[in-house]
């Protein structure tokens, strides 16, 4: 279904359009209107010394809203195939019926909590932006899910063991209002405003209803604050293109990246693991010795997970894998100014070829290039990947045109980093270097408000993206990784064991390279 024959949303007031869709963020609209793609998802884990009440809540979202412009706007699709889309200002958010954007939900003991928080992200991630609501909802979710310490037999209790209630809270966003830090940028806000929150105050103020200012302005699309022009880097890559296209299959590098690409979306899956602070550390001190960045090796830690679990459960898949390309994402918020703070669209990406290769440790010095590779390019934006969307006229069409051709991604490996422990809320206990009765720099609150222990990022399946996808955030130390796949592209044993693989490349790695 392309933008010119959906059913569209009702068409916003003329007064109400804010700006047009930049390249990037047409890029995300239309894949999404055309269901070839649905969500970016960042999840964090949430303590609190009281319940988290509906009304506390949407309080807290008033304050979130009226610092992030983009959660207040929904989008006018073009009515032509070359058209560009419009953000538009919503006439309001009315939390009377938030039930169609936030989700209330309790884990039924503490043993099924990881599944349940799971069967949610999985959940939202399944749900796409409707193209008949885009102008009335906002581009966004969430999902609350309450966690349990009961245990059968055992224990009874709604609390940890330091008598606090912990949440899990997932953000849930259409990728053309936000890029990855701006998932982290929403729960910055949100910690900080569910500790400024006083429910017994402003009770003569209607929280039923948020009306966006009508002078809300949106930041302007980084490609009309950076330079995506085309030179001699960008002919080698439409030349390369062609040239794929043309000449025989010897002449041009191999990629193995899971096979046809499918007429449709198919439910998102995902499996989740947890790399504990002192392994995380033991990591990174090993990768600094070696000049490598934590992203150029998860890189090679996800293909090395996937050639050895290809090579001991598709013997034959894995004799046609000669060589993965990856897709590296990076942020251009410094380029732009921006910092970590805002919400926009501000992101681009590299593509990175790795061969097969037998010895995870046997690839330092690819790491090490990589390393190179994303700082350097991180910091140009000219001939970027993005400014190619400029050369599409119509993007349904380029996408839909892709159905049954070979994949060109392997897989995508999204780091978003560390979460700034000064905006995660309530210190867990006296901050270091800190003397008694010095001010804290955290969130008002004290260390009995809110704060946030964990965190988790993914996004959802992509028709004509990559095989699938590592997404990888640290808080407090604990780093949390999602691998995403889109079901029917690999079975579900041949993910749970490349997550099982890229667990042990976690823990063992710094052993095998040395201090």
């Amino acid at each position: 279904m392309s933008t010119a024959d959906a059913k569209l949303s009702p068409a916003a007031d003329p007064s109400a359009v804010l700006r047009q869709a930049g390249l990037l963020e047409k890029f995300h609209i239309i894949r999404s209107s055309i269901s070839f793609y649905n969500n970016v998802i960042v999840s964090a884990s949430y303590s609190s010394p009281n319940p988290l009440s509906p009304d506390r809540l949407i309080r807290a979202l008033h304050i979130v809203l009226s610092a992030h412009p983009s959660l207040s706007v929904g989008v006018q699709l073009p009515e032509e195939p070359t058209g560009t889309p419009s953000f538009i200002r919503l006439p309001s958010i009315d939390f009377t019926k938030s039930e169609k954007f936030i989700i209330w939900e309790s884990s039924s003991t503490s043993p099924s909590h990881a599944k349940e928080y799971k069967n949610l992200l999985c959940r939202l991630h399944n749900t796409p932006f409707s193209n008949e609501d885009l102008t009335t909802l906002p581009l966004w979710r969430i999902g609350v899910l309450k966690r349990s310490y009961n245990t059968p037999t055992a224990y009874d209790s709604e609390t940890n063991s330091e008598g606090r209630i912990d949440y899990e809270i997932a953000f849930s966003y259409h990728h053309a209002i936000a890029d990855g830090l701006s998932g982290a940028a929403f729960h910055y806000s949100l910690v900080s405003a569910l500790n400024s929150v006083d429910e017994a105050s402003g009770s003569g103020a209607n929280w039923d209803t948020y009306t966006p200012p009508k002078d809300l302005e949106l930041l302007p699309p980084m490609d009309k604050v950076l330079d995506f022009g085309m030179g001699l880097k960008t002919a080698g890559k439409i030349a390369g293109f062609v040239g794929k296209s043309v000449l025989p299959s010897f002449m041009h590098k191999s990629v193995w990246a899971g096979g046809k690409i499918p007429e449709k979306l198919a439910p998102t899956k995902i499996d989740i693991l947890t790399v504990e602070s002192y392994v995380l550390e033991s990591l990174i001190k090993a990768l600094k010795a070696k000049k490598v960045s934590l992203t150029a090796f998860l890189t090679y830690a996800a293909a090395d997970a996937l050639f050895n679990v290809m090579k001991a459960l598709d013997k034959d898949e894995f004799a046609k894998i000669k060589n993965v390309k990856v897709s590296v994402p990076m942020s251009y918020r410094k380029n732009a100014g921006w910092d970590n703070t805002i919400m926009s669209d501000c992101v681009g990406a590299i593509n990175w070829d790795i061969g097969k290769f037998k010895a995870l440790e046997g690839e330092i010095g690819g790491m090490k290039k990589l390393t190179v590779e994303l700082r350097k390019e991180s910091m140009v934006t000219r001939d970027s990947e993005v400014g190619l969307i400029a050369l599409v006229g119509d993007l349904a069409g380029f996408f839909k045109g892709q159905v049954g051709k070979d994949r060109e991604l392997t897989f995508e490996m999204s780091n978003l980093g560390v979460l700034d422990a000064r905006k995660i809320g309530a210190p867990k206990k006296k901050e270091e270097g800190k003397e008694e009765g010095e001010e804290s720099t955290s969130v008002a609150g004290g260390s009995e408000g809110w704060r946030i222990e964990g965190a988790l990022f993914s996004q959802s399946s992509s028709v004509q993206g990559p095989a699938f996808s590592v997404n990888a955030v640290t808080v407090g130390g604990k780093m949390g990784v999602v691998v995403q796949w889109m079901e029917g592209v690999f079975k579900d044993d041949i993910m749970e064991a490349l997550v099982k693989e890229l667990d042990k490349a976690l823990s063992g790695f710094s052993g095998k390279v040395g201090k």
